[in-house]
């Protein structure tokens, strides 16, 4: 009896952490999991980029089509955001006592690195590179003792990936296509304490895995000054494999005593994610030589991440026997609205600024500690010159704030306020040959 009881208020709890080890999720700046911070221009101007008007090698992730619109020869970028993601939750409302906790300090840097050459054969241009980035990844933490310590303490997850691109322009670059392959590495480390009578044991997950996907992208200039563009990028199915284990203490080092180690024995599991598709979308104008300004709209395919069937060959409560737990996430797709702008207030220093609405993809009653999700403003500024006739600096800086989220019913009993926000900086320094 005491067996299933154990079983039974288990199961949820793990449920729920392990379906995170198969989501390479997010910090606090995108819907659901995703990351846009993968250059400093970029992020000044709200990622209002797709149609490539001015852009730099970064391009090659906010639309590939756009690396036509580089000089010739090679091009160089490397460059790193700092992200600093805060959250506080007030609750739980539905029981006794409630008290507002703030999430631990953890600053997250996200690298980025590009690599593109240009040329041009009897009036195409030809260009091909490489970059490297951050595209969905996560990081929250939690003190041990909190009241939500059974839904989340800590979670890291991220996706690498590596994409290489080719892209062609014709009549002038008026048109010009694009397309990659995407090669992506995910892992994950997460911890959350299980429930029981007295002891609570920690739960420590880490799981990984590779897969392989494409992306492609469009720009054309049907008038001069007007640039119109397009970005697709494909879904990634991620199939997890994971291990869990069981300690006493968070560091994983003290094993479970005699009795709960029959209960709750380490082993392999695993679950698979449909990581969303992309789709973003521009329309710039440029007003003079030194004045352009973009609005867009990106489209993220959410809808992939509906439901978690997590596979455990040793199932918690009864590791003889494996089993599935079926964890429903119901998440929907949702658009992000963007505007950006770029000025040229001398030949060697520019000034940019955007701003961003990004639309919460769940429900409230699915948010929790671990992803608390809520729709966000963006507001960013940033400036970049040029260091000299090959060097170029760009600096940015982002303020999200997140829209106070209520939560009642909550599917994890859990119901309460979640408020939310985070700063960024970014930095990229980029060389032309």
């Amino acid at each position: 009896m005491k067996r299933s009881i154990l079983l039974l208020r288990a199961m949820p709890i793990i449920a729920i952490v392990i379906a995170l080890l198969s989501i390479a999720p997010r910090t606090a700046q995108a819907g659901g999991f995703q990351l846009n911070e993968h250059g400093a221009r970029a992020m000044a101007m709200g990622f209002a980029v797709a149609s490539a008007d001015g852009c730099d090698v970064s391009t090659l992730f906010y639309n590939p089509a756009g690396l036509v619109y580089l000089k010739n020869g090679l091009s160089l970028m490397v460059g790193l955001t700092g992200l600093l993601p805060q959250a506080t939750f007030t609750g739980p409302s539905n029981s006794t006592p409630t008290a507002t906790t703030s999430m631990d300090l953890w600053a997250f840097p996200l690298p980025h690195l590009y690599a593109a050459y240009k040329t041009e054969f009897s009036g195409i241009s030809v260009a091909g590179g490489v970059g490297v980035f951050v595209p969905f990844g996560a990081g929250t933490s939690w003190n041990e003792k909190w009241t939500g310590r059974n839904l989340a303490l800590r979670t890291y997850l991220q996706t690498i990936t590596v994409n290489p691109t080719i892209a062609v322009g014709f009549l002038e670059n008026r048109i010009s296509i694009a397309g990659g392959v995407t090669i992506s590495h995910g892992s994950a480390e997460l911890r959350q304490r299980v429930p029981n009578f007295g002891v609570e044991p920690f739960l420590n997950l880490k799981g990984e895995d590779n897969r392989v996907s494409w992306n492609a992208g469009l720009v054309v200039e049907p008038v001069k000054g007007l640039k119109i563009g397009a970005a697709y990028r494909h879904n990634i199915l991620m199939n997890y494999d994971g291990k869990a284990t069981f300690t006493l203490d968070a560091a994983g080092t003290q094993p479970l005593p005699a009795g709960l180690n029959n209960l709750f024995a380490d082993g392999p599991g695993g679950t698979s994610l449909n990581l969303p598709f992309d789709i973003r979308t521009g329309i710039s104008y440029r007003f003079s030589e030194k004045f352009m300004l973009e609005v867009g709209l990106d489209y993220v395919g959410w809808s992939s991440y509906d439901t978690l069937r997590i596979r455990f060959d040793k199932l918690p409560g009864s590791p003889s026997t494996p089993g599935v737990a079926i964890n429903p996430r119901n998440y929907f797709n949702t658009p992000t609205f963007r505007i950006g702008g770029e000025y040229n207030a001398t030949e060697t220093f520019k000034v940019r600024g955007g701003a961003f609405y990004d639309v919460v993809p769940v429900e409230a009653r699915y948010t929790q500690p671990i992803l608390p999700d809520a729709n966000r403003i963006g507001i960013t500024a940033g400036v970049g010159f040029n260091i000299n006739d090959n060097l170029v600096a760009d600096v940015s800086y982002m303020f999200i704030y997140g829209l106070q989220r209520e939560v009642t019913g909550s599917t994890f009993n859990f119901d309460g306020i979640y408020n939310s926000w985070a700063n960024a900086l970014s930095v990229s320094f980029s060389y032309r040959f």
